[in-house]
């Protein structure tokens, strides 16, 4: 008996210290933190010029950079997208023309990148791509121009989800069972209280974008005073 005795007071304490050190798992396993973030205004790109870190990077994590295309584990053709050392042998800097990276987001029928069913990239995207090219396609980490005061969905709104984020919430890629490649599908994410939550990184919601680059405090401003303004389709 004293030996039963002795055995449950150890197993108690054991269970004790177990559930009092033990961290609290969210749902969905433990967020991701994205490694940098925009500095915005901090260190603010000169005009013109194109921020890898913070316009690239974003684009090709989200729209190329995924399982079963050019992540580190699938790495299609053998082209991995998911950081600048990767990228850049995709590139010939100064000439987007002898580039691969820019040849493949331009090609027409079945090369096309990203691949069918995903949506292609919009003419403004490429731009910025073939901009950064022809700029020396260097390793440049400064802030995007961001007016918090500027929140009109065309102009400033969607273009931020578009590059950050459609990628892996499409029409034909539903990460998490999101949408975001319309209005009607971004106001979902607004109205459910989900887009501002992993855009902010709030508890129990993994942060988004996982990778890459996040949105500066100045554009988390703008995307909710946009919400604020009641989410206008304007």
């Amino acid at each position: 008996m004293q030996r039963l005795l002795l055995f449950c007071g150890i197993l108690a304490t054991f269970l004790f210290v177990a559930c009092t050190t033990d961290p609290v798992i969210p749902v969905g396993g433990l967020p991701v933190i994205p490694p940098t973030q925009d500095p915005g205004t901090t260190n603010e790109c000169e005009d013109g010029i194109i921020s890898f870190q913070h316009q690239v990077l974003p684009l090709m994590v989200s729209a190329c950079a995924y399982s079963g295309c050019h992540d580190v584990i699938s790495h299609e053709e053998g082209v991995i997208l998911d950081s600048y050392e990767k990228i850049l042998r995709e590139v010939k800097p100064g000439d987007p023309g002898d580039s691969e990276l820019y040849e493949s987001i331009t090609e027409n029928g079945d090369d096309i990148m990203p691949p069918p069913p995903a949506a292609r990239l919009s003419s403004a995207q490429i731009t910025m791509i073939r901009t950064w090219i022809q700029q020396g396609a260097e390793n440049t980490d400064c802030g995007t121009p961001c007016d918090p005061q500027a929140f009109a969905f065309t102009a400033d709104i969607r273009p931020l989800i578009d590059n950050y984020c459609v990628g892996c919430h499409n029409n034909s890629r539903l990460e998490g069972g999101v949408n975001l490649s319309s209005y009607s599908n971004i106001l979902t994410s607004v109205n459910n209280g989900s887009l501002m939550a992993t855009i902010r990184g709030d508890q129990y919601y993994p942060i988004m974008p996982p990778t890459g680059s996040r949105f500066s405090d100045c554009r988390i401003e703008q995307i909710q005073n946009w919400i604020n303004d009641g989410a206008p389709n304007n």
